[in-house]
């Protein structure tokens, strides 16, 4: 009765379909014809308790490869009894066998969609797998099939199992390393080409390799400095490898140098530009260094708030490094004028110019730089109210250098009047301040 009702279903697709004769060689029997057609209506229906035994009918008496959708389907029957069955931790596991095994031939009996096949089967290996080698088998088998066109999502779930297990000291920093620089190069090629989701993956990898721990600085010069060397023009490579190091704040590499100042000279920028300067800064090379802030704050490109803190960054460095006192009250100045939003900052940095500035003269000429340094230290207060308990210090402490009151009368200067204070080719005009103890 059984195959008198297959027999029927599949003398009526034949008198349906014209050319369903034509292929009846291809299916075997009506059964596989029948059976195929019954799953598929349930299924279509959404009904997918009912179409797994057809379903696995069809897979009994169909020739091997009769129809992808057979797997594609296995793989979708087979989830839904997983859930089904989640509590039931035996057959469950055979289940995730058997979605595997769909995977399996699919790929061996539709070639063509081999690298398809495998994505799918590499997600799923992440989602139903525990077995970390295997997933990882399952991985590299994925990349092999896909070669420079992985999909980029692969690579993120790549990456993201090789960072886990090196975690649980089930891989190698050296693994780790490997596969970042196999992986590094196809999500590069999909941002050239314009994928999608190429961008987001490059964050995601770069991301997982520098939380890894592997990421040192030793370690990125060892695996990027032979291919530097060998395309020391190839602007992408460059300025991952500038990432990188940049990331792991490895200023102090020539590798890093040698890189920022090929991609200035390939594609100049302020960005640049302040790498350099950062560069430079740490070993040291003031004379490069100034030049390279000073460069930042000239190209075009950078906002005026970026500039004012640069001129900041410039200010604190002529004072700090070379000394250069009027250098930096003009970069400090300059500043304020960019924006006033750094003011606070630009006038504490001229209180400590005037406190380091060398006065000739008498007491009082010698003495009136704590004045214009207070004014300066006051602005800052006034400026930006998150400084005032650091700047109040200042005041307080520079208070104790103002002249007594008996001196300043010896000297015929009353407080409250107004005060030119000339000092080293520095000029300001102030206050005079007189302490009575």
């Amino acid at each position: 009765m059984k195959k008198l009702r297959y027999l029927f279903f599949a003398l009526g697709l034949l008198l349906v379909s014209p050319t369903a004769f034509a292929q009846y060689e291809k299916y075997g029997s009506p059964e596989c014809l029948s059976s195929l057609g019954i799953y598929t209506e349930y299924l279509k229906g959404g009904n997918i308790n009912e179409a797994i035994g057809p379903w696995q009918e069809a897979l009994k008496v169909c020739p091997p490869g009769v129809r992808q959708t057979l797997y594609v389907d296995g793989v979708k029957i087979y989830k839904y009894l997983i859930e089904k069955n989640k509590d039931n931790p035996e057959l469950k596991k055979k289940l995730i066998d058997s979605v595997f095994l769909m995977y399996d031939l699919r790929s061996q009996y539709f070639p063509s969609n081999d690298v398809q096949t495998k994505y799918w089967k590499a997600v799923d290996a992440t989602e139903f797998l525990t077995d970390d080698r295997q997933i990882l088998d399952i991985l590299e088998e994925t990349l092999k099939a896909g070669g420079n066109q992985t999909d980029p999502g692969i690579l993120v779930l790549t990456m993201n199992k090789m960072t886990d297990m090196f975690s649980r000291n089930l891989i190698t920093g050296d693994e780790i390393m490997d596969i970042y620089s196999r992986i590094n190069p196809i999500v590069e090629n999909h941002i050239k080409s314009n994928h999608p989701k190429a961008e987001q993956a490059k964050r995601d990898i770069d991301l997982l390799f520098a939380k890894s721990g592997v990421a040192s600085c030793e370690n990125i010069v060892k695996m990027f400095t032979p291919q530097f060397e060998a395309n020391p023009e190839d602007k992408d490579l460059v300025s991952r490898i500038v990432k990188l190091l940049s990331d792991g704040e490895c200023y102090k590499e020539d590798l890093f140098l040698k890189s920022v100042e090929t991609i200035h000279r390939l594609d100049p920028s302020y960005k640049t530009a302040e790498y350099l300067y950062k560069l430079y800064s740490s070993r040291e090379d003031h004379e490069n260094a100034i030049k390279m802030l000073q460069e930042a704050i000239d190209t075009e490109g950078s906002t005026d708030t970026e500039d004012a803190n640069y001129l900041i960054t410039l200010s604190s460095y002529y004072l700090q490094n070379l000394k250069n006192l009027n250098k930096a009250a003009e970069a400090a100045k300059d500043a304020i004028s960019k924006d006033p939003s750094v003011a606070g900052r630009a006038y504490m940095i001229l209180g400590s110019i005037w406190t380091q500035v060398t006065c000739h003269g008498d007491d009082i000429q010698q003495r009136a730089k704590w004045w214009v340094a207070v004014d300066y230290f006051t602005k800052a207060k006034n400026a930006d109210a998150s400084l005032a308990q650091e700047v109040q210090k200042y005041i307080d402490t520079y208070y104790q250098y103002f002249p007594l009151k008996e001196d300043a009368f010896l000297f015929g200067i009353i407080d409250g009047e107004s005060y030119t204070v000339n000092c080293n080719g520095m000029s300001a005009t102030t206050r005079i301040r007189t302490r009575t103890k």
